[in-house]
C-alpha cells in the first residue's frame, strides 16, 4: 500500500509542477469578496465559467462569473464614445 501512495504523490507533484509552468504565461487577477472587498482568491486569464467562494472575513458565500472580472483594454475611440 505504501508503494501506491508514493506513486500517487509523485504523479500529483508532477501534475502540480506542470500546471505551475503552464500558468506562468497567463495574467493573474485578484478576486475580492463582493460584500467586504477582502481578497478571496486569485484567477488566471484563461479561467472561464463560474466560481463559488467563501469569504474568510465576512463568511459570505458567493458565486462569481469570470466573464464579469475580465480586464479588457479599451481603445481611445471606445473611451471617447462613452463620455
Amino acid at each position: 500500500m505504501t508503494h501506491y501512495t508514493q506513486t500517487v504523490n509523485e504523479l500529483a507533484r508532477y501534475r502540480a509542477e506542470l500546471s505551475r509552468q503552464e500558468a506562468q504565461e497567463y495574467v493573474e487577477r485578484e478576486l475580492k469578496c463582493p460584500e467586504c472587498g477582502y481578497l478571496v482568491a486569485y484567477a488566471f486569464s484563461d479561467a472561464k465559467g463560474h466560481f463559488k467562494i467563501k469569504c474568510k472575513k465576512c463568511k459570505t458565500v458567493s458565486v462569481l462569473n469570470f466573464a464579469y472580472f475580465y480586464r479588457r483594454k479599451r481603445n481611445r475611440n471606445q473611451i471617447f464614445f462613452m463620455r
